[in-house]
């Protein structure tokens, strides 16, 4: 009988039991850096990366944009910007465009991420001063030009990549939290805003289906203290991805331990009615919070089109968005809970 590697007969055991195998980065705690922000491509089609903003307005609104470099399915390599916003004087609105990856363009002398033409754009390194510019006309004009302020430094472990059941996962979160100034224009109306944001950057060498059945994004209003970062939850309901703990100007990565509802193990098979965070460094207390959604949102409206809307199905699934924000014990928590 072929003897099995070790490794090998550890995965098949955490196989057996329902649980996956999750490797956190190797190597020191860092702030993260402009090799950080920009693109790493993988040798899969399967591969995607995705930069994503949060963005708070002091009146209540939100916005969120992200910038995707994905396979779609009979069409190869896209790239897929998309931006939406939610209770702009009292209504929502979104809109999503997609490129060749031809228009993608990385100027490491400026340490920016563009599409050629000037539709989006990410300027300068994620921190003070960093800008990002989005323009759409496609169902209505839609407009966003908003900078950074101020912001906390953004921080990683090692490399920042997580081995999850032999897949790769990248993410480095660049803003845990940062005040911004801008514009929004929706139509012709275009009014000045400002507000609070943040920003992560994730790639995978998988489809991200197949990596997690739930993502999680947690920010929160500055603080004394405060937590913001990415979670994954797998099929099995193991967490994976990390937070920044922020107290008074220090920051600290802190690991989800376990996911809980009505406190047992979360099942991520639907979308909770509520939720508990335990972390590894148990100092840190849980995070728990009532996950009663302000909007529930599907990534497939923004395309349009029968064959469009399927094509990017296959390629990230049937992606919805349950968003909100609730009190916990250290604060006001803004959050997205996504799923496939």
């Amino acid at each position: 009988m072929t003897k099995l590697p070790k490794i090998a007969l550890i995965l098949l055991c955490l196989a057996s039991l329902g649980i996956s195998a999750i490797n956190n980065p190797a190597g020191e705690e860092r702030k993260t850096n402009a090799a950080d922000f920009f693109r790493h491509p993988q040798k899969s089609d399967k591969y995607n990366e995705m930069w994503s903003y949060v963005f708070v307005l002091d009146n209540g609104t939100k916005i969120y944009v992200n910038y995707t470099w994905m396979y779609v399915p009979t069409q190869g390599f896209k790239i897929g910007t998309d931006f939406s916003i939610w209770n702009f004087k009292g209504k929502s609105h979104s809109v999503g465009r997609q490129y060749s990856t031809d228009r993608f363009v990385e100027d490491k002398s400026t340490n920016s991420i563009s599409i050629a033409g000037g539709d989006y754009l990410m300027e300068k390194l994620p921190g003070t001063g960093h800008r990002v510019l989005f323009s759409a006309n496609k169902n209505g004009k839609k407009f966003l030009d908003v900078s950074f302020t101020s912001a906390v430094n953004g921080v990683v472990q090692g490399d920042g990549v997580f081995n999850i059941d032999g897949n790769k996962f990248g993410l480095y979160v660049h803003i845990p939290y940062g005040r911004i100034k801008g514009r929004v224009g929706i139509g012709e109306d275009t009014v000045e805003i400002s507000g609070y944001g943040y920003m992560d950057h994730v790639w995978q060498n998988e489809k991200p289906a197949e990596m997690a059945t739930r993502m999680l994004t947690l920010s929160m209003p500055q603080q004394k203290s405060f937590i913001a970062g990415r979670i994954g939850i797998t099929k099995n309901g193991t967490p994976y991805g990390y937070s920044i703990h922020n107290v008074e100007g220090v920051s600290k990565i802190i690991y989800p331990a376990s996911v809980l509802e009505n406190e047992k193990t979360y099942n991520p098979k639907n979308f909770p009615k509520n939720l508990t965070i335990a972390w590894s460094d148990a100092n840190i207390p849980p995070l728990k919070f009532e996950a009663k959604a302000q909007e529930t949102f599907s990534i497939l409206s923004n395309f349009e089109g029968f064959l469009e809307r399927n094509a990017i199905k296959l390629a990230l699934g049937e992606l919805l968005y349950k968003r909100g924000r609730s009190q916990t014990e250290q604060g006001k928590l803004d959050w997205t809970i996504a799923g496939f």
